[in-house]
């Protein structure tokens, strides 16, 4: 495997630019060619004749181009153009299969990806490029998600230098994509890959939790409106679409079943809702993010050693545009290492997509930097050198930054302890405040609120609800013979097989006072209430208690089939408690 790089020159034949690369896959040696082209250029009429031109000079060629937010040659960030990567392979099996009327087929299409990956014979691994970020690639992925998980999936969403450009494209041979995918798949015992991902953002700030989302719309954070989380911490307006760079600097860090990633804001709708590049799930913590430098290179150290572990033939970089933005003119900072390694292309990105390897996920990210090694065959005997960023550079200025965000992230390190304390307290004080201290059920206040909720909830298909009142016979005189250290525990006891009882059959237990309690039965008829009830009259009855030994209750049962009168269920359900203690104690009236 080998890979040749053309940073195009307009004004010249492309012809003659692409000499040695023919030469060099016509010398007998290679079997597929496989041309990636990262265009800089909005103009789609040249970069269609780019591609046409190729594919005259290699008909054998596979093409796959995509419109880009820059343009990576040998590690470095390259003026504005047109760039080709050249991967010529001696033994890989690769195909592109190109999928058209994407949007609104999402899912379907990704089974047509699915279906055509696990048939090509020793499938190893598979690229995905995507005109822009706004398709919902969501369902899309959850098809590819079946994929076998020992098989990598990359790749990226194309996107210009010009963060306002009207339109995004892919391109192959025939011409502009605007609605497809194109996917590029490697197979073979020869072929091998290591892919994985470096962010560096760390959190800023409090945890916020995501209340209302819709796909890529985030609409509410903790009952809010989305944007107050820029314009309340950062003083960023609702006019983020004009100040898109102050977005892109603070994104949104959240993990999403244990995988970080993070999520940039470039707009802002005027009900406060932010659009983002990417979805957001409800019920996910979120929070706002800075980029540190110091952390930044550490990570990316770690991947180069990683890499340089694998001793690849060829290296892929898709860098998010907002890391671009982020380093400025320090921009090959964390890419030029790569190159020192082996020959190393790639683009700025509008979004990348990487697939989890313990879970199996296909995950789009955001202000991520994206590094796929590969090569064939074994690891060649010679050692690669050791390379590390060359961080020099962060001294001035840039030191003063990262001492700076060292200074935010050890603050935060402090003010997340605090926070998780002040939870720790909160979640202790509303036990205290639900909780009866002796028998840890409900109190009063608690079951009486889940009770009227329960009756006064409107929607059928939370009916029927039955609720059992129960009360402890002769308890009064364990007090006075035994003692109220003994009634104490006598009610700890019974507490606890209430508890048993209401939990087995997904409900409540409660305290009403003395020794009075009650039961909650969501969903449950008469039928079930009253087996319920006699489980529980019999375990009290067959319970050694301590001193006393024998002990026995009485209960009154209801069930409601619609919403209810709150006072009347109170009434009769207290009424039939009242003629089973009437009639004898030690039994079960169900009230009519």
């Amino acid at each position: 495997m080998k890979q040749m790089l053309v940073a195009l020159n307009i004004g010249s034949s492309i012809a003659e630019q692409m000499a040695n690369i023919r030469q060099e896959f016509e010398g007998g040696n290679y079997e597929k060619l496989l041309l990636h082209i990262y265009s800089g250029l909005s103009e789609e009429q040249f970069t269609s004749h780019v591609a046409q031109a190729l594919h005259k000079i290699f008909p054998d060629g596979l093409i796959v181009g995509t419109m880009s937010a820059g343009e990576i040659m040998d590690g470095k960030l390259i003026p504005q153009g047109v760039l080709i990567s050249a991967i010529l392979l001696e033994n890989t099996d690769v195909r592109v299969m190109r999928y058209d009327n994407v949007k609104g087929n999402e899912y379907s299409v990704g089974g047509k990806i699915l279906k055509d990956l696990i048939a090509i014979p020793n499938v190893r691994a598979a690229e995905l490029l995507f005109p822009g970020s706004e398709m919902d690639t969501r369902p899309f992925f959850e098809a590819l998600n079946q994929c076998r998980r020992d098989i990598p999936i990359w790749g990226a969403y194309s996107g210009g230098h010009m963060v306002n450009a009207p339109v995004h494209f892919i391109f192959d041979a025939t011409g502009i994509l605007y609605n497809s995918v194109l996917v590029t798949a490697f197979a073979g015992d020869d072929f091998h890959i290591n892919i994985d991902k470096t962010i560096g953002w760390e959190p800023l700030g409090l945890p916020f939790r995501v209340t209302k989302a819709e796909g890529n719309r985030l609409i509410e954070l903790d009952g809010h409106p989305a944007s107050e989380i820029y314009e309340k911490f950062l003083q960023i307006d609702r006019s983020l679409h004009n100040n898109a760079e102050e977005g892109y600097a603070f994104p949104l860090l959240a993990k999403y079943r244990g995988e970080e990633w993070l999520r940039s804001a470039f707009h802002i709708e005027p009900d406060g809702s932010l659009n983002l590049h990417g979805f957001v799930t409800e019920g996910t913590e979120i929070q706002l993010s800075y980029g540190n430098p110091t952390n930044i290179v550490r990570l990316v150290n770690q991947r180069l050693e990683d890499i340089r572990d694998f001793k690849p033939q060829v290296v892929l970089l898709y860098s998010c545009v907002v890391r671009k933005a982020f380093w400025e003119n320090l921009v090959n900072i964390e890419m030029e290492p790569f190159a020192s390694l082996c020959s190393t292309a790639g683009f700025h990105t509008w979004g990348e997509v990487c697939r989890n390897a313990i879970t199996g996920e296909v995950v789009e990210h955001n202000v991520t930097l994206l590094s796929i090694a590969m090569r064939e065959g074994d690891k060649p005997e010679e050692e690669f050198p050791e390379v590390r960023v060359d961080d020099f550079m962060l001294n001035g200025q840039a030191a003063l930054l990262r001492r700076l965000t060292s200074l935010v992230y050890t603050t935060m390190g402090e003010l997340q302890k605090t926070y998780n304390d002040l939870r720790k307290l909160n979640k202790k004080l509303t036990v205290l405040a639900e909780r009866d201290p002796l028998t840890d059920l409900y109190n009063r206040g608690k079951i009486t609120e889940l009770i009227c909720n329960a009756l006064d909830n409107p929607d059928p298909q939370n009916y029927p609800v039955s609720i059992i009142m129960v009360d402890v016979d002769h308890f009064k005189k364990v007090n006075d013979v035994y003692g109220h250290h003994i009634g104490d525990l006598v009610l700890q006891d019974i507490a606890h097989l209430l508890k048993c009882v209401a939990e087995t059959s997904g409900g409540y237990a409660g305290r009403w006072g003395g020794e009075e309690f009650f039961i909650l039965l969501p969903n449950t008829d008469d039928r079930e209430a009253i087996m319920a009830a006699e489980h529980l009259r019999l375990s009290v009855s067959n319970h050694p208690f301590p001193a006393v030994n024998k002990m026995t209750i009485s209960l009154g049962i209801i069930t409601v089939q619609e919403r209810s009168d709150k006072k009347e269920v109170f009434f009769k359900v207290d009424r039939a408690l009242y003629q089973a203690k009437e009639e004898g104690r030690n039994r079960t009236v169900q009230a009519r």
